[in-house]
């Protein structure tokens, strides 16, 4: 079994991947670079937790930090995933707040690019034009978040994981849940338990076809018409 090797970026190249970083003018870039260091982290590892101090700017280099809340009963909602290139939880770097989740590293060897709040604030005094970029993409976060609100208060488990099976597959008839059920559910607003039992209702529905983690779209359309809630 050949694996691929992880997608490793270096600081200055993952700086130029975050939304209001890709036009910044090149001093301002090579100031975070100087700036920050790396931070590497362990499979579920944690690099803060709900309620922490805002650490500063946070860019994934390798691997990939999943940020996510617990519910009363411990259940985990996943809130984002970020690969190389890829912020985390921008908006303490912003508000001066503390952070409103927690998060951890979601693969083995992973690598943060960590910039003091102090030092990129700094930076965004210097460079005032970086604030309207920053506003777009706090805009684009919000939009994210209100879309996920909707899911889990408007639209049933069925619906969310048909929705997710559908965007995981992305066009394709046939593909791989990389994902263990663990994982989906925390990403839907369930638990593993639930999401077993759903796939395999979807597979005895005529759906989808099971094997192992190989998924088969045998009836797209309607997947699609559970997402909307029309059950059958």
């Amino acid at each position: 079994l050949i694996r691929e090797p992880k997608l490793s970026m270096e600081p200055e190249a993952a700086l130029r991947r975050v939304l209001f970083l890709k036009n910044a003018p090149d001093a301002a870039v090579c100031a975070l670079v100087r700036a920050g260091r790396v931070w590497q982290l362990d499979k579920g590892e944690a690099l803060f937790c709900e309620h922490d101090r805002c650490l500063g700017l946070l860019v994934v280099l390798t691997g990939a930090v999943k940020t996510f809340k617990l519910d009363s009963r411990g259940r985990e909602l996943t809130l984002d995933l970020e690969t190389p290139g890829g912020s985390v939880a921008e908006l303490p770097l912003f508000d001066g707040g503390n952070y409103p989740a927690s998060a951890e590293a979601a693969e083995d060897g992973t690598r943060v690019f960590v910039v003091p709040r102090e030092r990129f604030q700094a930076a965004l005094a210097a460079h005032p034009e970086l604030a309207l970029q920053a506003v777009k993409s706090l805009g684009t976060r919000m939009r994210k978040l209100l879309w996920m609100l909707e899911a889990q208060t408007l639209y049933s488990v069925r619906a969310r994981l048909a929705d997710y099976l559908l965007r995981v597959a992305d066009g394709q008839e046939e593909f791989r849940l990389d994902e263990t059920n663990e994982a989906i559910g925390s990403r839907i607003g369930t638990v593993r338990e639930v999401v077993s039992r759903t796939l395999h209702s979807f597979k005895d529905a005529g759906v989808i076809t099971l094997r192992g983690r190989w998924v088969t779209l045998r009836d797209p359309q309607g997947l699609r018409r559970i997402t909307g809630g029309e059950d059958g």
